[in-house]
């Protein structure tokens, strides 16, 4: 293309806060800007084999409801059986502005409707919570806990002699009841013991975790979920939220099971889910409507899909995943508050 703008850009297949494409592009990639089209430039992901290099050229006219959200350019391809929305990431914010500048401005009715909702709720939520400070403490405290437990074992693994340590390293039935054993020692959940009066188990067995993918995918479904739900409700009311689902999440589960030996933040990270969907359910929320259904859609399919999980996987505490949502969803109609911003003169 003669005179064509190329930039670098970087292709997702899937995730709630990643922008997607709907031909299976991942990884890097470029898009170049013609006058009348546009050629997007990438590898097409395929099961079991190398990735296809491979380019779609797109018309201008076909291309409309343009926009960039920090480094994150969207856009929606009219077609003639579907529309198609791509989307791809870029170096700087700077960057998506210059692509945004140079591709079509229409923007259809319902795409313009729900650019300015999103506009006011941003407008709302950093009025009220322009910050998520808890989110920050309770990531650290359970990554710390969970290092600190680490490094405890670490220790007490390195200071054994002879066949005991060889025992410890070559036997994994021996390494996971040490770990069981320090869990209990730390706080979790056991059952045996919480229910002869050492009730604050149901509360310090949130911040334990029993292994690095454990911990991993909790916190990042803490912070992928906490952000907003934490601006939405305020600080405040986020960490009473989120302290009554957990405490719900550890009720259910050993009262469900009196010999369970329960540990993580799953149940309170439920409890945030249901929460959120309670404070959306509210008339006076002061959410928009685009955004409740936006809100909506990603934490709906992301729930059932975890709860169906959690069925299939033994060893799963799906009673504390359940207990903590519908505590989440009560503490949320008892703690939601409205974010419409006060009348100004």
């Amino acid at each position: 293309m003669a005179g064509a703008n190329v930039f670098k850009l970087r292709f997702y297949m899937a995730g709630p806060n990643w922008p997607t494409n709907p031909f299976q592009y991942r990884g890097n990639g470029a898009i170049e800007i013609g006058q009348d089209f546009v050629t997007l430039r990438g590898s097409r992901h395929r099961s079991f084999r190398m990735p296809l290099r491979e380019e779609q050229r797109l018309r201008m006219v076909d291309i409309v409801d343009v926009y960039a959200s920090g480094s994150d350019v969207t856009f929606t391809l009219l077609g003639v059986k579907e529309d198609l929305t791509i989307g791809f990431s870029v170096a700087d914010a700077a960057t998506a502005d210059r692509i945004v500048a140079l591709l079509p401005a229409r923007q259809t009715p319902a795409h313009a409707q729900a650019h300015a909702e999103q506009e006011v709720f941003h407008d709302r939520i950093d009025y009220w919570s322009p910050s998520t400070p808890v989110i920050w403490g309770l990531l650290v405290a359970n990554i710390g806990i969970f290092a600190l437990m680490w490094l405890a074992r670490y220790r007490y693994q390195t200071f054994l002699d002879g066949p005991l340590r060889q025992l410890f390293a070559l036997n994994p039935d021996v390494s996971a009841l040490l770990q069981s054993q320090q869990l209990v020692e730390w706080g979790s959940n056991y059952g045996r013991l919480t229910l002869k009066g050492e009730w604050w188990r149901l509360f310090t067995s949130m911040f334990l975790h029993g292994s690095i993918w454990h911990i991993g995918f909790n916190m990042l479904a803490l912070w992928q979920v906490g952000q907003v739900t934490e601006r939405i409700f305020g600080s405040a009311r986020f960490a009473g939220l989120y302290v009554l689902a957990g405490l719900s999440g550890s009720l259910a589960s050993v009262l469900w099971n009196p010999n369970v030996n329960s540990v993580g933040a799953s149940g309170a990270i439920f409890g945030i889910i249901g929460g959120l969907l309670a404070f959306l359910g509210r008339k006076d929320s002061g959410v928009p409507p685009t955004v409740v259904a936006d809100l909506r859609g990603s934490m709906i399919p992301f729930l059932l899909f975890s709860l169906w999980m959690g069925f299939i996987y033994p060893h799963t505490d799906n009673a504390a995943h359940i207990g903590g949502l519908v505590g989440g969803w009560l503490a949320g109609h008892l703690l939601a508050r409205s974010i419409h911003l006060p009348e100004r003169a």
